[in-house]
């Protein structure tokens, strides 16, 4: 599981169903996120990374019934390459797992999105 470690303090990221949930009711879907997160036209890099790292966080949380809530304000602490780094790493590997199913449909979906991430890189 992709994770970051803020001021000593470890958290565990997860891109799974519960965060696409998160994500489109938040940004309106996958393809808004990143765009947000790319800087797009009136979008805040910061307040979408801290959105999107509170989601995956939330959602890594909820996995491992741990009580504490994340709250996103948790990136003060980091540079913004590591949260960066960590969310395209968590991103990653959930669409990675979601396509081992064999739904093609879906694997070109999620293809396009995981291109998307690498050519912000």
């Amino acid at each position: 599981m992709a994770s970051i470690t803020i001021k000593g303090k470890k958290y565990p990221l997860r891109f799974d169903m519960y965060a696409m949930e998160q994500i489109e009711a938040e940004f309106g879907g996958l393809r808004p996120m990143f765009e947000a997160l790319g800087g797009g036209e009136g979008a805040s890099i910061v307040k979408a990374l801290r959105s999107v790292f509170r989601i995956l966080a939330n959602s890594a949380r909820n996995e491992m019934d741990l009580p504490e809530n994340v709250t996103g304000e948790e990136i003060r602490h980091s540079s913004v390459k590591a949260v960066t780094d960590a969310v395209r790493a968590a991103i990653e590997e959930g669409m990675k797992s979601e396509t081992t199913g064999g739904n093609e449909a879906d694997d070109e979906i999620h293809d396009e999105y995981l291109e998307e991430i690498e050519a912000k890189n």
